[in-house]
């Protein structure tokens, strides 16, 4: 997809402690483009820093949406009502909206400082302004505006998150080839020496599939399983404590 054609939305701290996360948001509203004739490209998961001088509802990350816009920023004019009408009461909620075409490196480097160092907001709202980019709080302190504007850092960077949604992702079964995966655009990648997947050997998803963002684009790396007779993902998901 030509970079012209993309429209990001970041987003952020749009929960709280008992409700859906943002990404279950940012997947409703990826949802809501398709609906709207915006076609979809995926729902990325950005990392932050984990520190307690950081107020944050469970991981401290933020997500982004990437739509087909033709590059249009008008065409989500309808985010920020839809984001602000689903947060979660007592959340902080922003939005980032941008064409990926026009994130200058400034924001690809305050989304790297994101993960690394505490930010205070004035510092997210001086940057979305001096780079020309729609940044707005949604409600509570607006606190979300920090990691809307580092999501979508991240997403034009394409080196650093992890795709939770991308179309066909979620429908898959349990068990397919790593040419079904082709189809959605995954590239599968392994260090096995003694192994080279082929099209038609089997990924054993263990019922969760999330490929990471890098190079731009959603990769799986993967390991031969003797007991699945399959390729299985590197990353899975853990059980919680």
């Amino acid at each position: 997809m030509p970079r012209a054609r993309v429209l990001l939305i970041g987003l952020d701290d749009t929960d709280n402690a008992t409700s859906r996360g943002t990404g279950f948001l940012a997947r409703s509203l990826a949802a809501e483009c398709g609906r709207r004739g915006l076609a979809p490209l995926g729902v990325t998961r950005h990392q932050f820093l984990v520190d307690p001088r950081i107020p944050y509802t469970s991981h401290n990350s933020g997500a982004c949406v990437a739509i087909d816009a033709a590059g249009s920023p008008d065409a989500a004019a309808f985010v920020p009502d839809f984001v602000a009408a689903r947060a979660a009461p007592g959340a902080d909620p922003a939005v980032c909206i941008a064409p990926a075409a026009v994130v200058p490196p400034e924001v690809t480097a305050f989304g790297r400082d994101a993960a690394c160092r505490v930010i205070e907001m004035a510092e997210a709202l001086e940057l979305a302004q001096r780079a020309g980019l729609a940044l707005r709080p949604l409600g509570g302190s607006g606190l979300g505006v920090i990691g809307a504007l580092a999501s979508v850092g991240l997403r034009v960077e394409g080196e650093s998150g992890r795709f939770i949604d991308l179309p066909g992702l979620r429908e898959l079964p349990r068990r397919v080839t790593l040419e079904a995966l082709a189809r959605l655009g995954i590239r599968v990648q392994t260090s096995e020496a003694r192994r080279t997947p082929a099209a038609t050997d089997a990924c054993e998803t263990l019922g969760w599939l999330r490929p990471r963002l890098a190079g731009g684009e959603p990769v799986l790396p993967v390991e031969w399983s003797i007991e699945h007779d399959a390729w299985v993902p590197v990353d899975r998901k853990h059980a919680k404590p």
